[in-house]
């Protein structure tokens, strides 16, 4: 997936949306299906590239 060409707002929208739906998956027990791993690693990837943005633009704090 090409996220880094998505824009911050995108990115941080997608993973708030994500996080909430694997959590309603949990919730309704459906954590079993392939999907649900499909989704936590996309999680993680969003959440690496805005770690990445952060650290870019935020240099002091690199390493944090």
């Amino acid at each position: 997936m090409e996220i880094h060409k998505l824009s911050t707002k995108h990115v941080n929208g997608l993973e708030q949306h994500i996080t909430q739906l694997l959590k309603m998956m949990r919730t309704a027990k459906l954590s079993h299906l392939p999907m649900y791993a499909d989704l936590q690693a996309l999680e993680q990837e969003l959440g690496e590239a805005r770690r990445q943005r952060f650290d870019d633009s935020n240099s002091e704090y690199e390493g944090y």
